[in-house]
């Protein structure tokens, strides 16, 4: 028993107990004696020693005295001399059994547990059904690292008390500590008989059936624990991860999701779980979103709480709701770049410049040899027509690549965008050769070059003739028919380009910022000025589009992009 527990206890039977009566009819003593009882009542503990020490002076034979000072002292927290006081009031009265409880009690205190166990023996022969007694008694043998007396303590306890699952288990852990295992467990299943619905005890055979390896055993009672405690979340993780892995996926996600809604399971076991459940196929099934909702909820000050959000939603295909997971993960814990890295690809991929640029200059103080933030602000910054920023962040970027061509060839063409942008096409047209060189088999960069040719009216006609081609060579390619709409558009030919842009299917892209506004342009150009203010202002929604969309909403007219 710690300090501050027992000094409780002795002080909640110092208030309610009745003072002990002096061992004297003389007046005089009963008066001092009386006196020193109210003073330490009123917590005087110094008057109150004064008066019992005068007391002590006349008869230091008086156990009642003694078990008074003793009560000052312990007030006073001065334990020496409070079993001392006490070791003399239960020697002269050795009859009274509360002197002997405190002073087992104290000596426990002081760390006597040889002593305190004497004691406790003792008061035990007096009154074997006293619960406090055999409490006291196996605290000092614990101290005292005696199992054995420990166990035949407890045994006395369950012949004079009867068993229950606490002294079970108690016997079970002594059994172990002792090395006899085998003794061990036979309690335990002999408790399981005799109290089948305690989950304490099925829980221990449990834990060690699978401890030593014997799974089929403690698979069979693991099925038991969890119908006697449905509220253990780790039993329900463990009985429904055993079901799942072992192909009853219907019943084993039922005992998981109970588990990851329960007390109990840690933070890393229920991830676990999750993640297991979120790359169980393509597209996750719908009932992990209220898990996922709750885990958020639950340990919102958690980073991988609202990161395992952002994956469900990943992968889920809600692309925003994933963004703002992410962004909320390193917000608590900012030094995780893979989720910077999935933060700024999703936020390009839903046309979010200021967003993309926001993010990336964030990552990219925190991460300052990782190129892609640099990467991201250089191309938020081109769409923004901040060409210098643009070239910094690219030269920045170019820096701390590392083997990665690809990400190079992007860089290169990157800087032709900003070249072309302030009117260097010689510059424009050296760069993106050589991010074609870089590129080779990568589509998206031609389509680039291609787009920023139409768009600044350089080489025209083979930018055409290279993007007709590409349509002949997938035809089914959307992002191709866009890009040939955007050329006709370029040229003037705006039946034929809109005819082109409404055959588009992809539905990411029919909800992308890029393809909306350019259907408004066109709608705009054939006259149907309400549908392309329509079309401008769904694609404000989707993502931010180009840096004159905002003017084309508010003027209902068409702003040339340059």
């Amino acid at each position: 028993m710690n300090k501050i527990s027992f000094l409780l206890v002795l002080l909640a039977l110092v208030a309610c107990k009745v003072q002990q009566t002096p061992a004297t009819s003389d007046p005089a003593y009963i008066k001092q004696f009386h006196a020193g009882v109210r003073a330490m009542l009123n917590e005087q503990h110094e008057e109150a020693l004064a008066a019992f020490k005068i007391c002590l002076q006349q008869n230091p034979k008086d156990a009642a005295l003694h078990f008074a000072m003793f009560e000052t002292y312990l007030k006073q927290e001065k334990y020496a001399e409070a079993v001392y006081h006490t070791e003399q009031a239960a020697a002269l009265d050795p009859k009274n059994m509360h002197y002997k409880r405190e002073l087992a009690f104290m000596y426990g205190q002081m760390g006597k547990y040889t002593e305190a166990a004497e004691v406790f023996e003792a008061l035990l022969k007096v009154d074997p059904k006293n619960i406090d007694y055999y409490s006291g008694c196996l605290q000092a043998y614990q101290q005292l690292q005696k199992p054995a007396k420990s166990l035949a303590l407890i045994q006395k306890m369950e012949q004079a008390l009867g068993a229950n699952p606490n002294t079970v288990l108690e016997k079970f852990r002594l059994y172990i500590q002792m090395g006899k295992e085998k003794e061990g467990v036979a309690v335990l299943e002999e408790a399981r008989i005799a109290f089948p619905q305690e989950p304490s005890i099925l829980a221990n055979l449990v834990d060690h059936y699978f401890k030593t390896q014997n799974y089929k055993q403690g698979f069979e009672i693991l099925k038991d624990l969890v119908t006697a405690d449905p509220n253990n979340g780790v039993a329900s993780l463990m009985y429904g991860e055993m079901l799942y892995r072992s192909g009853d996926r219907v019943q084993g996600k039922k005992y998981l999701q109970a588990g990851i809604l329960a007390e109990g399971p840690s933070l890393d076991q229920k991830m676990n779980i999750l993640i297991m459940l979120l790359n169980e196929q393509q597209t996750p099934d719908n009932q992990l979103e209220p898990l996922v909702n709750y885990m958020t909820e639950t340990y919102p000050n958690e980073a991988k709480s609202h990161s395992i959000a952002g994956d469900y939603y990943y992968k889920a295909g809600q692309l925003q709701k994933a963004i703002a997971a992410y962004q909320q993960t390193v917000k608590i814990d900012p030094n995780l770049y893979p989720v910077w890295n999935q933060i700024l690809l999703l936020s390009f991929e839903k046309q979010q410049w200021s967003s993309l640029q926001k993010d990336a200059q964030e990552a990219a103080i925190i991460f300052p040899n990782q190129p892609l933030p640099y990467f991201f602000i250089a191309l938020a910054a081109n769409r923004a027509l901040t060409y210098q920023t643009a070239i910094e962040n690219l030269d920045m970027c170019a820096n701390v690549i590392v083997n990665d061509p690809s990400l190079l060839a992007e860089v290169w063409a990157q800087r032709g965008v900003a070249a072309f942008g302030l009117g260097q096409t010689t510059e424009g047209l050296s760069h993106f050769k050589k991010a074609l060189e870089l590129s080779k088999s990568n589509p998206a960069v031609e389509l680039q070059y291609i787009h920023q040719l139409l768009l600044h009216q350089i080489e025209v006609k083979s930018a055409m003739a290279r993007i007709q081609e590409l349509r002949q060579l997938a035809p089914a390619n959307d992002l191709y028919k866009q890009e040939e709409a955007f050329a006709l558009f370029q040229v003037g030919n705006y039946q034929q380009g809109l005819q082109i842009l409404q055959s588009v299917q992809n539905p990411n892209l029919l909800v992308s910022s890029s393809y909306l506004e350019l259907l408004g342009d066109f709608q705009f150009k054939i006259g149907a000025t309400a549908d392309a203010v329509k079309s401008w202002e769904r694609a404000k929604n989707c993502g931010d589009g180009s840096i004159r969309l905002n003017e084309k909403i508010e003027t209902k007219t068409y702003v040339k992009a340059l």
